[in-house]
């Protein structure tokens, strides 16, 4: 894969699964593997009674795209701010936006981001840059 020559620069002396490229190829193997598993899925067809998709038209479309502006305005605040703390206000927003009570937005939202940065940041060592905070 050409995933050396995207991350710059690429330290050639890390161990493999501490490099930057390591979370980017396990997510498109996983793409990749869930992807065949649909297509399975949808070769060996499945009655509409016995069906586990969810109905659209149950779909609340202002939640859906607010949700979509919401994430996209945290994918611009991470570099600046730090990937834990745009985490954890992208969760406080999230779940404000969809209706939670706020014990359970504010106790998802902290658990949540420290599990993702511990995860991603200290586990995957995933470069996020360095914003204002963390």
């Amino acid at each position: 894969m050409a995933t050396p020559q995207l991350i710059t620069p690429y330290p050639a002396h890390a161990a493999w699964f501490e490099s930057a490229a390591f979370f980017p190829r396990v997510s498109l193997a996983l793409a990749c593997v869930a992807g065949l598993f649909e297509l399975y899925q949808r070769r060996s067809s499945v009655e509409l009674a016995d069906s586990d998709e969810l109905d659209s038209s149950a779909a609340n479309m202002r939640q859906a795209l607010g949700m979509l502006a919401l994430f996209g305005l945290y994918m611009l605040a991470v570099p600046w701010i730090g990937y834990l703390s745009s985490t954890w206000l992208f969760l406080l927003a999230s779940g404000a936006w969809l209706g939670l009570s706020r014990r359970a937005t504010f106790s998802l939202s902290v658990l949540l981001s420290l599990a993702m940065w511990l995860v991603f940041v200290k586990v995957l060592k995933v470069y996020f840059g360095h914003g204002w905070l963390m």
